[in-house]
């Protein structure tokens, strides 16, 4: 098969096109007149191939209507544009008008609730996504977006992308995650002048910001695949610091975690090699990150991310795209080698990690009190981050309507990683008023039906009909699915993922049922996540026989093997199994006692014909021994799957 051994520290001349093409534009240093004259170029919708490259470090992908394709018409072309918000804010209520009214002008389509309105799109990443925009109107929406001092720059491509953090933690006396969030984000930004000359736009003293220590310095042909950062937090439950790991810190490519003592962070662990991607054609996989060092101050740890990206962007895959990700070097070549690279980069040893708890992942609706300031926050529940006049609410309406009438208190809002909206320091005095304005708008309702625990927990990614590398629904798919669910189960606490593609931008195997897009309409059962984000789960193949169950389930079957595999874990949990223990019920008891189940219910036995293990599934299994090397030995040296393993997959 052409490409299945891995390529780590590309010989130039097997270079990948993308990469070529990125050395031409010199990391997006100069030469943005060429994407400047593509981008007014209103002979065609689309651009070529090149300026797409470099349009996606500007935060622009191009992409076409996916149900008109499907309905036998001509593609339409329409751009995404995702605006970087690192730690996921604060924004101003004068940015939320900003980023409001663009959304009036430039997204405005029938596709999310069947009448043509406009929307926003919050992201699990916390970025700020913009669809349907028209290829005329990008440089007005991008020059409007810098007058309010929010940037689409690092939002796509080929770099460090938005910085995650818990936004809550902005409030915290002991770490605030969201401001190191913010400087990591600037340290790794991009080179700003092709991105000022594409768009016009005058220098603006946020675009050029740096921290103390810097800024990164990107080879010519950038990063081999994008680059994902993430910083979890800590919360004081009254009594202690419990770890708050609402960003899902392992699922990035490095993870930051505080580590404490005595009440007080005295440095970091740093962990490496998460990613949720995965290829149909190739045996990749998701994986979650693993321990690679302890940084015992902020200088150090910025030494440690430079120095983990650096060696990334020298061994990544430059050749194979699928495989160009730092989680095939950490798998493939052993975390010690790693540490070892990183160390000469660094100029001496890593120290080892430290043991830490790292927390649950935590949705933060609802409302909290701000440790810093005594004020309180407000947590909205935004369902699969589209924040839209529709089936919950006048959503969009209202959050306008609160940015305004509660301005002058000093609000804030700030994204989340599981695409909500916290609107933060309100006044205790007005929390009543709060409350009684969100009622007014509908807000904690479906279609006049109370918001379920599952509905909350569960999560779903664009999808169709924007994304061009869904295959099926998931944004459109998953409110309808806990429709249903909610009927019967919808007080359990417990959560459901659904992507519309192997990318998996929602995360989906972190929860406790898991579907994937495998066709249109057509899902891939993912199982053995857990509701506070500690576990991942893998698709139901039984290892032993090489075969895999519920691969490519129709849509309208999905809910009849969740409504199976919930009447299961009721059925036979253990007493210490309550709300949010599903993920580890079915850890316990094991892949085949799951396919027992299914084959004998009598709504799934039908669709629990098995087959043989596809190549991209065999990656699992090489996960797993990979997996199990690094925890039985974490400095130990090269893992037992070596790049030639893949060769037989």
């Amino acid at each position: 098969m052409e490409g299945v051994n891995p390529k780590f520290k590309t010989d130039p001349s097997e270079y990948s096109e993308v990469e070529r093409v990125k050395i031409s534009t010199r990391g997006m240093r100069i030469d943005g007149v060429d994407a400047y004259s593509k981008l007014r170029d209103q002979g065609r919708d689309d651009v070529e191939s090149e300026a797409v490259d470099v349009l996606k470090s500007c935060g622009i992908y191009l992409e076409f209507n996916r149900d008109k394709v499907k309905r036998g018409a001509d593609r339409d072309y329409i751009y995404m544009v995702r605006v970087a918000i690192p730690g996921g804010g604060p924004i101003t209520p004068t940015q939320w008008r900003v980023i409001d009214s663009l959304a009036d002008r430039y997204t405005v389509s029938d596709a999310y609730t069947g009448e043509p309105r406009p929307s926003i799109k919050l992201t699990t990443r916390q970025d700020v996504q913009f669809h349907h925009v028209r290829k005329t109107d990008l440089v007005p929406l991008v020059r409007e977006l810098a007058s309010a001092g929010v940037f689409p720059l690092n939002g796509c491509g080929d770099n460090v992308r938005n910085t995650s953090a818990c936004p809550f933690s902005r409030y915290s006396k002991v770490f605030d995650a969201n401001s190191l969030a913010r400087d990591i984000a600037n340290y790794f930004k991009l080179p700003t002048t092709a991105f000022v000359q594409i768009f016009e736009l005058p220098q603006t003293s946020r675009l050029e910001e740096r921290p103390p220590e810097g800024s990164f310095s990107y080879p010519d042909n950038l990063l081999p695949r994008k680059f994902k950062i993430g910083v979890s937090a800590l919360l004081n439950d009254g009594e202690r610091l419990v770890g708050d790991d609402c960003v899902e810190v392992l699922t990035n490519d490095v993870g930051v975690v505080p580590v404490t003592e005595d009440g007080k962070v005295k440095g970091f662990n740093v962990y490496v090699g998460g990613s949720q991607g995965e290829s149909n054609a190739f045996p990749t996989f998701s994986a979650m990150a693993v321990p690679l060092a302890y940084a015992g101050s902020r200088d150090e740890l910025f030494s440690v991310l430079d120095a983990v990206v650096t060696v990334q962007s020298e061994w990544g895959d430059r050749k194979n795209r699928h495989w160009a990700r730092l989680k095939y070097l950490v798998y493939l070549m052993g975390i010690r080698w790693l540490r070892q690279r990183v160390g000469e980069v660094m100029g001496h040893e890593l120290t080892s990690p430290v043991e830490i708890e790292l927390g649950e992942r935590v949705n933060h609706l609802g409302w909290a009190k701000q440790e810093s300031n005594g004020r309180f926050c407000f947590g909205i529940f935004v369902e699969n981050g589209r924040v839209i006049d529709g089936p919950n609410g006048r959503i969009k309406t209202m959050i306008r309507y609160i940015m305004d009438k509660y301005e002058e208190d000093g609000i804030e809002a700030l994204i989340t990683s599981q695409q909500h909206l916290l609107i933060c320091n309100i006044p205790k005095d007005r929390m009543a008023e709060f409350e009684g304005d969100l009622r007014t708008f509908g807000y904690g309702y479906r279609c006049g039906r109370p918001y379920s625990r599952l509905r909350v927990n569960s999560i779903a990614c664009v999808g169709f009909p924007t994304c061009k590398l869904s295959f099926t629904d998931s944004e459109r798919f998953e409110p309808k699915l806990i429709d249903v669910l909610e009927e019967k189960w919808g007080d359990l606490a417990e959560s459901i993922g659904v992507s519309g593609c192997v990318a998996q931008c929602s995360r989906p195997a972190t929860r406790a049922i898991g579907w994937v897009g495998s066709g249109y309409e057509l899902y891939m059962l993912k199982l053995g996540g857990t509701t506070d984000g500690r576990h991942q789960g893998e698709p139901l193949i039984d290892y032993e026989t090489g075969e895999v169950y519920l691969y490519q389930v129709p849509a309208g079957e999905v809910w009849k093997v969740c409504d199976a595999l919930i009447e299961f874990y009721v059925k036979y949990r253990g007493p210490e199994e309550v709300d949010g223990s599903m993920g580890y019920f079915f850890r316990r008891v094991g892949t085949r006692k799951v396919i027992e189940w299914l084959k004998s219910h009598p709504k799934t036995r039908h669709l629990m014909a098995p087959k043989k293990v596809q190549s991209k599934l065999l990656g699992y299994a090489e996960l797993r021994r990979a997996r199990e090397s690094l925890q039985s030995s974490p400095q130990s040296g090269r893992t037992s799957v070596a790049p030639s393993t893949l060769s037989h997959a």
